[in-house]
């Protein structure tokens, strides 16, 4: 075949291809989806990005991903105003009622015929007061696979965040928390801690788990934004045992009582100055993290000193922080237990500065493990820092919430499995692993700080069944050697 030919030939094939997706894409871009995407027509928008996705480069497939899930997002938006009557009819409080099942039926052929037509997978959430509709994650999670160290996933996670507040207002100082855990230095920062504001206000009491965790929210914003307006909401109590009162004035009933420095958020200000004593000042009603609210005179109130307060002041508060510093004896941690039929001999500790490290090194004669019982909730978060040295791959960690449910990491001497997702990673190198998660449904796992999966549904196989905490874990009949410095539960 002749040079020219061949050349023409090749020519032929590229013009068919690109015609071919031109056919396919129907002259569909990135610029037009996001333009239907703005205008509101979020189903031609996602029709769009759809059609893109098996033909666009890397850097365009990522925006791809990100505007499809945002085009979700807004149809989700769009469907609750437009089937409000009926989500309100589908209340759990309804559910007796003839207009339950109308709603929910008409609902239902509406979400049928999108989730059919545009390949997502929507559904109605059912709430107490009101129900809702929601997404199981298909697109977040093809987005995420793709992109797990993608800019765009907060903005994700905090329109998720935004959803919760809504239609979940009851645990928002956890999503609050699970969100805060995965972007500690967010740039919604400010937006959180007016969440926060407004859930006080509404009397939502802060868990008292998570009290520590809020107030540590509360003070690395005040430090990152001093000069916002919110600060200047921020007070520590001056007296120890002040009482709240329900209205301005000393003979006001008492509705409760300060803790001297503990945190206090201003909700009002009376409008004039009043006389206490040798004292003027004003009355501010102030609300506590632990659930307490009145009125207080402003002589046993100091607006937040910043200067006292870092960013490393607000670290974690742990419920169970253990680096194995106490042993009951030479195998055994104390507050832990070997597993039944255990081999206690495979657990041993080193002394380092930080305390103890556990030296594991079974030989494969029985089973091994060790667990602690411990006050276990589907919102938590758990971490250790681990090492593998030789061997078969060990379930380093086991977080068991109920007896049919579980978070499990297993590490290996080149990879890390979360649950059955395994992840390329050096075990061999000391990693902090961390599992968190607001409501047992779904967890997020992140290695030394990065977010390497999300969304990680519990296990329900595995052999642990009793609630509580298990390290290092293996079946008789397998071999390894590995290490353990700290482990942490809130």
């Amino acid at each position: 075949m002749k040079k020219s030919a061949i050349i023409g030939l090749a020519l032929l094939v590229i013009l068919i291809i690109i015609s071919g997706v031109f056919f396919f894409t129907r002259g569909d871009s990135l610029k037009k989806g996001i333009n239907e995407y703005e205008s509101g027509d979020y189903v031609e928008a996602i029709e769009i990005f759809n059609r893109l996705i098996p033909y666009s480069n890397y850097d365009d497939s990522e925006k791809i991903y990100f505007y499809r899930c945002k085009a979700l997002n807004g149809l989700i938006d769009e469907l609750e105003e437009d089937y409000d009557d009926e989500l309100r009819d589908m209340a759990l409080e309804n559910k007796d009622k003839p207009a339950y099942e109308k709603a929910a039926n008409k609902i239902q052929s509406k979400l049928n015929k999108i989730n059919s037509r545009i390949g997502s997978d929507l559904v109605i959430v059912p709430g107490q007061k009101k129900s809702s509709i929601a997404s199981r994650g298909l697109f977040y999670n093809e987005f995420f696979a793709k992109y797990k160290g993608s800019q765009f996933l907060e903005e994700l996670d905090f329109f998720e965040l935004k959803k919760n507040k809504i239609h979940d207002g009851t645990r928002i100082f956890e999503h609050i928390s699970s969100f805060y855990d995965r972007y500690p230095n967010s740039i919604y920062t400010p937006q959180i801690v007016s969440m926060i504001f407004d859930a006080i206000r509404e009397a939502t009491v802060v868990p008292l788990t998570l009290q520590d965790r809020v107030k540590n929210i509360i003070i690395n914003f005040a430090v990152r934004y001093p000069s916002s307006q919110e600060v200047s909401r921020i007070y520590i109590s001056s007296g120890d045992s002040v009482n709240l009162r329900n209205s301005p004035g000393t003979n006001s009933a008492i509705t409760g009582k300060t803790v001297k420095d503990e945190l206090l958020i201003q909700l009002e200000k009376s409008m004039d100055t009043m006389q206490v004593g040798d004292t003027r000042d004003y009355w501010y009603r102030v609300a506590t993290l632990r659930g307490v609210s009145g009125w207080i005179f402003g002589k046993f109130l100091s607006p937040i000193d910043i200067q006292k307060f870092t960013i490393a002041q607000g670290e974690e508060i742990w419920s169970l922080n253990d680096n194995f510093s106490s042993w009951s004896d030479s195998n055994t941690p104390e507050n832990w237990s070997h597993i039944m039929g255990g081999d206690a001999s495979a657990v041993n500790f080193r002394r380092n500065e930080s305390g103890n490290t556990i030296v594991y090194n079974s030989k494969g004669i029985a089973v091994t493990g060790l667990f602690r019982r411990c006050a276990v909730s589907k919102n938590f978060s758990v971490a250790l820092k681990a090492r593998f040295i030789s061997g078969n791959p060990i379930v380093i960690l086991s977080y068991v919430f109920d007896s049919n449910n579980s978070f499990s990491i297993s590490l290996d001497q080149d990879k890390v499995d979360i649950n059955g997702r395994s992840i390329p990673l050096n075990g061999t190198q000391w990693h902090i692993f961390e599992i968190s998660s607001s409501d047992g449904r779904f967890a997020s796992f992140s290695v030394d700080g990065e977010l390497l999966a999300g969304r990680v549904p519990p296990a329900s196989n595995s052999p642990l069944k009793e609630k509580g905490l298990y390290l290092l874990y293996q079946t008789a009949g397998a071999s390894t050697a590995c290490e353990v410095e700290f482990v942490r539960l809130r």
